[in-house]
């Protein structure tokens, strides 16, 4: 199995997720909470990394990281590695502790930060542990009520400036904020069985594509790392356009109805299939088909009615052209 991207740059915001092996407690105790923010505070201070939010379940934990210098893997390296160590001899057993390498997202801060922490915050209620979020001791949520922290790794400040340089009113607008609804987009990529590893929008897939994909030199990233990244990239443009084009929204090209013909759907597997370089299993996961062999069936069904179909015909090149465009 190829390991999750990993793209790392001085001053990058992720989200990092694990959870226990098997789905398995990683905090048994109070104590134990404990004992992973100490082993976080040694980590932060170690590498000069930041934390902006946090929330600690039984079973698995959510931090959003800045890394001043582009270190994320080392960071984590030593969080996960030391507090399995220190949580085993505890308890007097070895072995794993985490289901394997943690999950990260990078975050186009300055679109998604407020969000994700918003979705980070509000795990407990999500899991229903708690009715309020105020009574949920083990996360960074009181803390921004407070709007202090004795701690100079968990930086508030920077999530509460968003709102105000006041900071009474920075912490009033944060609760009044946490007490909405995650936003749509948000929640329709985090609720994606197959998540992407960027959560940003298409300048920012862009450019990172660009930076650590076409400039080699710069980047560390396993083959198939740079092709998923270049070609989860090249849909979210082909869906764009897509839509553009019929007015519709991208939700549309996941249906299919029995006895109807989904053009826009037609288009879009037909298009990924010839730019994004995905394989056929891989673009039938990004449009939620069961067989990835539909994803060849449905581009000759395309072709067939293209032949009989010449307006048909030149939208597609119209739309290939556009998705196509800016390309080196």
């Amino acid at each position: 199995m190829a390991r999750p991207l990993r793209i790392e740059y001085p001053g990058a915001w992720y989200h990092v997720m694990n959870r226990g092996a098997n789905r398995n407690r990683i905090f048994s105790k109070d104590e134990d909470y404990d004992l992973f923010m100490q082993v976080i505070q040694e980590a932060c201070r170690l590498f000069n990394v930041y934390i902006s939010a946090y929330c600690l379940m039984s079973t698995h934990y959510h931090i959003v990281v800045n890394t001043s210098e582009g270190n994320l893997s080392r960071f984590m390296r030593h969080l996960n590695g030391i507090y399995t160590q220190r949580y085993n001899r505890k308890y007097k057993r070895d072995g794993t502790l985490f289901r394997g390498r943690y999950k990260a997202i990078l975050i186009q801060a300055e679109v998604y930060l407020s969000q994700v922490v918003k979705y980070v915050h509000q795990n407990p209620l999500k899991a229903k542990i708690v009715n309020n979020l105020d009574n949920y001791k083990w996360s960074s949520h009181p803390l921004y009520l407070k709007g202090e922290t004795v701690n100079e790794w968990i930086d508030i400040n920077n999530m509460l400036a968003y709102f105000s340089n006041r900071k009474r009113e920075a912490i009033k607008t944060y609760k009044e904020f946490m007490d909405t609804s995650i936003d749509d987009d948000v929640l329709r990529f985090y609720s994606k069985k197959f998540q992407s590893t960027i959560l940003g929008n298409d300048n920012f897939f862009e450019m990172i594509k660009r930076k650590f994909i076409k400039n080699d030199k710069e980047s560390n990233l396993e083959i198939k790392e740079k092709r998923m990244i270049f070609g989860e990239g090249k849909v979210k443009i082909i869906n764009k356009k897509v839509c553009e084009v019929f007015n519709i929204e991208e939700s549309m090209l996941c249906q299919t109805r029995r006895g109807e013909q989904n053009i826009p759907r037609l288009f879009a597997i037909s298009l990924s299939r010839e730019l994004s370089g995905l394989s056929f299993p891989e673009i039938a996961k990004r449009y939620k088909i069961i067989s990835y062999k539909t994803v060849s069936s449905s581009n000759f069904r395309l072709k067939e009615k293209m032949k009989k179909n010449t307006k048909l015909k030149k939208q597609y090149a119209k739309i290939k052209k556009l998705c196509s465009q800016g390309e080196t």
